[in-house]
């Protein structure tokens, strides 16, 4: 009797191809060994141990300020290169009010850098604060302030406005040699100056340029050989003004 043999299908794909696998090892093994090794070394990075901040160095165009006042403000340094927080040591430097601006960077391998652009005060507002040159107020102590800055003072919020004024002011003046070392604008909104030789200019609550302006064209004309002579000149009225000498 014949005997029958059973044929088995072959199934496409279903066998290994073991040659292909083995030669794909060596990637499959790099591959997995750089995943260890990466995930290994981000941690590592939390580590404040790791990589430590050793150096810390500020730099600027300083006058009010010390790199030794900045890098004590900095702080205690705790944490490595990866994991130091640049922000908050930022935020305590640009607390410092004679600081405009800081900018915190990491110098591989374990110094902190610190730039500094410190404020340009261009008048003192009140007695207690300073106008940088973007109209800003700052409160430095007042012992720091730098002598020969114009003094202006007004209602709460108006030190920007005044500063303009002032600065448009002392351009008109230029042509008579003066210059303004005080203005003030009162709770209703009156202005006045004080001038070159201790001079007070009243120039009241309205249409302050053109007053301004009528008081050169006068002071230039006939004022300026009796100008260590005058006490105030009031330039309020339409048509005309009022002297007061110095006694």
């Amino acid at each position: 009797m014949a005997t029958r043999v059973a044929k088995q299908a072959v199934i496409p794909g279903s066998q290994f191809d073991w040659r292909q696998i083995l030669s794909r090892l060596p990637k499959i093994i790099f591959g997995l060994g750089f995943l260890a090794l990466l995930i290994m070394l981000t941690m590592k990075a939390q580590d404040p141990g790791f990589l430590p901040i050793e150096k810390i160095r500020a730099q600027g165009e300083f006058v009010n300020l010390t790199e030794d006042m900045l890098i004590s403000k900095a702080g205690n340094i705790h944490g490595g290169y990866f994991n130091i927080n640049v922000q908050k040591i930022k935020n305590n430097i640009e607390a410092i009010p004679w600081v405009d601006r800081a900018y915190v960077r990491r110098v591989w391998p374990g110094t902190l850098m610190i730039t500094v652009k410190e404020q340009r005060a261009r008048a003192v507002w009140g007695n207690k604060g300073l106008i940088n040159d973007r109209n800003e107020l700052f409160f430095p102590e007042a012992g720091t302030f730098p002598g020969g800055l114009p003094k202006l003072s007004g209602p709460n919020g108006s030190h920007g406005h005044l500063m303009l004024t002032y600065r448009t002011m002392q351009d008109l003046l230029l042509t008579t040699g003066l210059e303004i070392y005080a203005m003030k604008l009162d709770a209703r909104r009156a202005l006045s100056l004080q001038l070159t030789g201790d001079m007070k200019l009243l120039l009241g609550r309205e249409a302050h340029y053109e007053r301004l302006k009528r008081f050169i064209r006068i002071y230039s004309k006939l004022l300026v050989s009796q100008a260590g002579q005058l006490n105030q000149i009031d330039m309020r009225y339409t048509n005309g003004f009022t002297i007061l000498r110095k006694q």
